[in-house]
């Protein structure tokens, strides 16, 4: 009797050892097992938040698709207008030339003669439109008046025609209080747009396409014109007047 009471409470025993023992493995494989969805619901919701967070940016930057739109036409415009003036010519040798030309008729205008003139260097800025800024050279001697030369260079850089700018001046005088014998090397530059690509080599953007037009401060006749200077805003460099006091 007492052997069979053993018996069944070994069996008890062995029962709830065994159900504890499944409890305790489900318990752990709990932990081991389950655990992940906890880290993936919160990768979930960073995700979410993050989507969120770019949802707001593309909707804010598609409200301001009219401002956008206008800045974009006023762009155009100021470029249109800028373009009228830009030297157009099929080659660069052909751009070069009409610099050179416009130069001479705005000398004459100004009551000047330009003695030599000389092509320089062209730079490709841009590639579509085909855009570059092509250089020349000039000199004027015997310049009985400062007044000419002011005049020329202030048609220069301030007509509506062409936009075109002086890139160095330099002036040499004989003397102090007289203008006889002036003469003056000046280089210049423009931007030319050519209708056929014909430059394969692309220079970079120089700042002067950005820059803002020279400030030229000339005094009257009498005064010496080593004190006459041009300062282009944005350049970074003062180009001043040489002079040779013979």
């Amino acid at each position: 009797m007492m052997k069979q009471q053993l018996s069944k409470l070994n069996k008890r025993t062995l029962i709830f050892l065994s159900v504890a023992v499944v409890l305790l493995i489900v318990v752990i494989g709990d932990r081991l097992s389950f655990n992940p969805f906890q880290n993936v619901s919160g990768s979930l919701n960073e995700r979410l938040a993050l989507k969120k967070e770019l949802f707001y940016k593309y909707n804010t930057a598609i409200s301001k698709k009219d401002s956008y739109e206008k800045e974009l036409t006023k762009l155009k415009d100021t470029y249109n207008s800028y373009e009228r003036k830009f030297i157009l010519s099929k080659t660069e040798d052909l751009a070069q030339a009409k610099l050179q030309d416009y130069i001479k008729s705005v000398a004459r205008k100004s009551g000047l003669i330009i003695s030599r003139s000389s092509a320089q260097k062209v730079e490709i800025i841009n590639e579509e439109p085909h855009l570059m800024l092509v250089y020349a050279s000039v000199e004027i001697r015997d310049i009985d008046k400062v007044k000419k030369l002011q005049k020329f260079l202030y048609n220069i850089e301030y007509n509506d025609e062409k936009l075109i700018f002086i890139d160095d001046l330099k002036v040499k005088s004989t003397g102090f209080t007289t203008t006889k014998g002036v003469s003056a090397t000046i280089k210049l530059f423009a931007v030319a747009k050519l209708e056929v690509k014909v430059l394969d080599k692309k220079v970079g953007f120089q700042s002067a396409v950005g820059s803002c037009r020279g400030l030229v401060t000339f005094l009257d006749t009498g005064v010496n014109p080593c004190s006459i200077s041009i300062c282009r805003p944005g350049w970074g460099s003062k180009l001043g007047l040489l002079t040779d006091r013979g």
